[in-house]
């Protein structure tokens, strides 16, 4: 991975430090959800061997986590290419809710792009938005595992506003073959990419991946993701 992401870094914290609100959360009630671990531990603790198919929070619940989070659960193609480093380091943040949940803009910003990444174990239908908070700082945000109209709703350009809802969470079989969730990452540099931004990193180049895409948790000013 190669990046020159120091001064887009000391911008953004720069921000983060003394901006006065923070983002709002992209799905109500984040601030208050539990807390899902997906690595071998959190799995084996629930007595699962992969993150069930079907499964859902209880009625009304919400559930997160993720950031960083060494995962057991990436288990196609698209996460083990045939010789090389397998991918398993999250680099977002999960927000399990019922599918057909709303999904919002945390801030004002414009349509980068929307595509639907339709791999097994994909994020499917998938927004990026770009943002700039303040002068000199642009910052992207990706939206992954999403319903599927959102492909003719959004097009690329296309305002957006802080609070506006953009689509809602995806079924399992048009949200790339996951539980209903939202995948939100925050991105420092696109790389050049339109519609599509690697949300799990192999471990040997994690460190940079995870300075790249910074703690949504910490983006959105929750005390923890």
């Amino acid at each position: 991975m190669e990046t020159q992401i120091g001064p887009a870094l000391a911008t953004y914290r720069h921000w983060l430090a003394t901006r006065t609100t923070s983002p709002l959360e992209p799905i109500r009630g984040l601030s208050s959800a539990r807390h899902l671990p997906l690595d071998r531990k959190g799995l084996d603790a629930r007595g699962w061997s992969d993150l069930p198919l079907d499964w859902e929070p209880g009625a009304g619940e919400i559930h997160a986590g993720g950031y960083g989070e060494d995962r057991a659960i990436y288990d196609t193609p698209i996460f083990n290419p045939p010789g090389k480093e397998p991918r398993t380091i999250h680099l977002g943040l999960d927000v399990f809710a019922a599918a057909g949940t709303p999904v919002f803009a945390p801030l004002d910003g414009r349509v980068h792009s929307v595509q639907h990444n339709d791999n097994a174990k994909d994020y499917g239908p998938t927004v990026i938005l770009e943002h700039q908070p303040v002068e000199g700082l642009q910052v992207w945000t990706l939206y992954g595992h999403l319903a599927r109209d959102v492909l003719q709703t959004l097009q690329a350009g296309d305002r957006v506003f802080t609070g506006q809802q953009i689509a809602s969470l995806g079924a399992n079989d048009v949200n790339g073959g996951w539980a209903p969730h939202l995948h939100f990452q925050i991105m420092l540099d696109l790389q050049g990419r339109t519609g599509d931004f690697p949300g799990v990193a192999n471990r040997s180049e994690a460190a940079d991946w995870l300075t790249l895409c910074p703690d949504p948790g910490e983006f959105l000013g929750l005390a923890s993701a």
